[in-house]
């Protein structure tokens, strides 16, 4: 029977008809059946290999911003030196932890009572007295308080009377900064720089000074050279007389320098001054003899080496400082004394302890 169901199968193969399927209780054996594969048999889709997915490219993360810290406004020191504190206190010197000179800036943090809690240029946090200290931008300027007294003989130290013998001789001082009356001249002390015969500052600080009237002689000079188109350049004004003695050391010649220990120099009476002009066309310095302080017969106004451009601009200086009341010496070009100086002080202020105030705090503004 067996083979009899064979041949059967083989036969209905070759006929091409497809028996049905044997019935559960056919005596047929599965494992009998010759499975003939499909032609057209699709694999499963689990069959078909797959090339691995592309990453995505990613972004780098974005960075977050530091914050930029707020610029803190800057205070400056108005005084020679100022105490900077670990604490706003002053019962005991222990809490002094540094020292600023004139000028240093510091940025401002707030007030605490009578001081000021400060940051200084390495970090540190510290405090001030509030009342040493001004924004960085604040204009200072110099104010010396005036006096009256008799005069003194600078040679004997005797004090000097009148022809009477009993009337005392007075002279004063009321020495203010010229910035405030010549505000747009130019300014360079070069006594207070290394650009000097000594080879070294000697003002301590750069401050211009002339005796009240005769700075309003020179701002009267300076509208006329203005108007003509010039800017009047001040070199030096008042000079102290310790200044004086120390020039007078390594000058020796009193062609130049006044011999202190005999004569003052009107300088020391912050009655003269040292000046040149500035052509306003083109910014430059008019052609003098010879540059500024040059100690030699070449300065003298009876040289004969003076081209006539320089003798030209001489001249007409002199002439405008003679209109408005001053006096030229032969010995130098550039120095040019006020008519009246006889009736003003000698003195010896150190410029580096002067007392330097904002505008509005300047008794009656030092005018």
């Amino acid at each position: 029977m067996r083979k009899i169901a064979l041949i059967l199968l083989m036969a209905l193969l070759i006929t091409g008809c497809a028996p049905a399927l044997p019935a559960e209780d056919s005596a047929l054996d599965v494992e009998d059946v010759i499975s003939i594969p499909t032609p057209d048999a699709v694999p499963s889709p689990s069959a078909v290999p797959t090339e691995a997915p592309m990453p995505l490219p990613t972004s780098a993360p974005t960075p977050v911003p530091t914050p930029t810290p707020v610029p803190l406004p800057l205070y400056k020191v108005r005084v020679s030196e100022l105490n900077v504190r670990s604490e706003p206190s002053t019962s005991s010197s222990d809490t002094v932890i540094g020292m600023l000179k004139y000028e240093d800036t510091v940025g401002y943090l707030g007030e605490e009572g009578d001081f000021t809690r400060v940051r200084l240029q390495d970090g540190t946090e510290a405090y001030c007295f509030s009342e040493y200290l001004v924004p960085a931008d604040t204009v200072l300027y110099a104010y010396v308080k005036p006096e009256t007294a008799q005069k003194v003989d600078i040679a004997t130290g005797a004090l000097v009377f009148e022809d009477d013998g009993v009337t005392p001789v007075m002279v004063k001082n009321e020495l203010v900064d010229l910035k405030l009356y010549l505000p747009d001249a130019q300014y360079e002390q070069l006594f207070n720089t290394d650009r000097n015969v000594i080879g070294e500052p000697l003002y301590g600080r750069t401050v211009f000074l002339l005796q009240r009237s005769v700075a309003k002689k020179l701002q009267k000079a300076f509208d006329i050279f203005k108007k003509d188109g010039y800017t009047l350049k001040v070199y030096d004004a008042y000079r102290p007389l310790r200044v004086q003695k120390r020039l007078f050391e390594v000058v020796k010649n009193p062609h130049w320098i006044a011999d202190p220990a005999t004569t003052a120099s009107n300088h020391n009476r912050g009655a003269a001054v040292d000046m040149s002009l500035i052509d306003d066309a083109t910014g430059e310095e008019l052609e003098f003899p010879t540059p500024m302080h040059t100690f030699s017969e070449e300065s003298a106004r009876t040289s004969t080496t003076w081209s006539e451009e320089a003798k030209k601009n001489v001249d007409y200086m002199t002439e405008v400082m003679d209109e408005c009341g001053f006096n030229s010496i032969e010995s130098e070009w550039w120095h040019f004394s006020c008519k009246n100086r006889s009736r003003y002080m000698t003195t010896d202020i150190d410029l580096s302890t002067v007392t330097m105030l904002p505008y509005d705090e300047l008794p009656e503004n030092g005018r």
